[in-house]
């Protein structure tokens, strides 16, 4: 049963695949908690949990916006005197409604992004994401014939899950490192990848080495679409906060002795400039990054979610 200490270690070590998956555990890491404990301060309970993750997680904005409505579930009960056991089980029902909403965000975007691939198309991605593979999946079950291409990943090698993944689908992968995008990637049809955040002014923070497949597809003419659900938008960025950075240890990268007067850089996420970027597919269909911004709600940030996340910033600057 997943506990919330193994949880936050997974989400320190970064060993999820995508945000997909990152959330799902989320929640299931605070129900299994919730329902072990049985707390009778239910509240703090929670805000203890948004705490711990906040501490150990990237700028994932799924995880990060789930934590928000978290916190808005809690304020929204503050004052009415819910007993605790009853506030428990409205909690989780809420929490199960929120699974259920990224899952039909997920299977609308595999929907919309299968409609753009033709029969024969190459298609080329990077690094591992649910929603690119929903639109994958939706494409092999409407029968086209198509082929892939992916590539290596840091951290934890995760390209190979990705070349997994798209071969149990059938469909036949053209694999190499991430040195060889240029190599690989002309004579795509188009290149997907997915995203952790994407920001007011249509940046996209996605994995280390997207923004490298984003210039080859500059390059080549090939359009290169984000598939991210309308979570992955950072309103904390429309209201003046920077996406944080995400250093990694230097021992994921190489074994080997550096010397005294060197270091070695270790991000796993980098930010892609909106001029590089054909579309963004979201549940709400094909959007510009420019148009971001307007599909934003930043009245929907909880005040206390707004501090705390003031706090994970500056530490994050301390550390870096």
């Amino acid at each position: 049963m997943l506990r919330m200490e193994k949880y936050c270690e997974n989400v320190k070590n970064d060993a999820y695949g995508g945000s997909i998956e990152l959330v799902e555990d989320g929640i299931t890491a605070i129900e299994n908690e919730l329902e072990a404990r049985k707390p009778d301060d239910v509240m703090g309970e929670v805000e203890g949990y948004v705490d711990s993750i906040l501490e150990v997680t990237s700028p994932i904005l799924p995880l990060i916006n789930m934590l928000n409505k978290c916190m808005i579930f809690m304020e929204s009960y503050r004052e009415e005197g819910v007993k605790p056991d009853v506030l428990r089980e409205k909690f989780i029902t809420f929490l199960e409604t929120v699974r259920e909403e990224q899952r039909q965000c997920v299977d609308k975007i595999g929907k919309i992004g299968s409609r753009m691939i033709d029969e024969g198309n190459k298609v080329s991605t990077f690094s591992t994401s649910g929603s690119v593979m929903e639109i994958l999946k939706n494409a092999v079950q409407k029968g086209k014939k198509i082929t892939a291409v992916a590539f290596e990943a840091r951290p934890n090698a995760e390209g190979y899950r990705t070349l997994y993944e798209i071969s149990d689908l059938g469909i036949p992968v053209t694999f190499g490192c991430d040195a060889l995008l240029c190599k690989l990637v002309p004579g795509s049809a188009m290149f997907f990848i997915g995203a952790d955040a994407i920001s007011s002014t249509g940046e996209v923070y996605a994995k280390t080495g997207s923004y490298l497949a984003a210039l080859a597809c500059r390059e080549f003419g090939i359009p290169f679409y984000v598939a991210a659900d309308t979570n992955k938008f950072d309103t904390m960025s429309l209201l003046g906060f920077p996406i944080k950075d995400s250093h990694r240890p230097a021992d994921e990268v190489t074994a080997q002795k550096v010397p005294d007067n060197s270091r070695i850089i270790n991000i796993s996420f980098e930010l892609i400039p909106p001029s590089l970027i054909t579309g963004i597919i979201t549940e709400k269909g094909l959007i510009s990054p420019q148009a971001v911004s307007l599909l934003m709600e930043p009245e929907k940030m909880n005040d206390t979610m707004v501090k705390k996340l003031e706090r994970w910033k500056e530490e994050s600057e301390k550390l870096n």
